[in-house]
């Protein structure tokens, strides 16, 4: 009798254990400097520019919006292309330089909004914190892009 009591404490008791750790690890989640949107120093800013901030990050998602939708559009095309036995090179030439071509326009973009970023809080850094898919660059949620394909770079935006 006392064997099974011992061995219900020992269970009951790294229960009580892997839920203390547990709550303390969730406990932090989505505050400090990693917050979305806030860049390294989103703990040093006031009001008025974590509100700045929030309106030129939804000004630079809704204006590249209709780009990030084509390049994964294109990218999609391209990896179907691809993927047949006999490819048109003539396609994949074509859909490459239009996918060459949006990324431009889409980094243009990024780099007027991290500049406009930088003036309102010059220690703005594009951290990895920020924007959809949490860890992945701006326009290419998780899962998604040349950089997850076999025939694609590996380098990611």
């Amino acid at each position: 009798m006392k064997k099974h009591l011992f061995s219900r404490m020992v269970v009951v008791g790294a229960v009580v254990v892997l839920m203390g750790f547990g709550m303390n690890a969730f406990a932090g989640m989505n505050k400090g400097p990693g917050n979305p949107g806030m860049g390294a120093a989103g703990a040093n800013l006031t009001e008025d520019q974590i509100k700045q901030m929030e309106s030129e990050r939804n000004a630079f998602q809704t204006a590249t919006q209709g780009i990030r939708q084509q390049l994964n559009e294109k990218r999609l095309t391209l990896q179907t292309e691809l993927a047949k036995t006999t490819p048109d090179a003539a396609t994949c030439t074509a859909l490459q330089k239009e996918i060459s071509d949006l990324q431009s326009q889409f980094d243009q973009k990024r780099l007027t909004h991290i500049l406009a970023m930088k003036k309102i809080d010059p220690n703005f850094t594009e951290g990895r914190g920020m924007g959809p898919g949490m860890g992945h660059p701006m326009g290419q949620p998780m899962g998604h892009g040349m950089g997850n394909s076999p025939f694609g770079s590996g380098q990611t935006n």
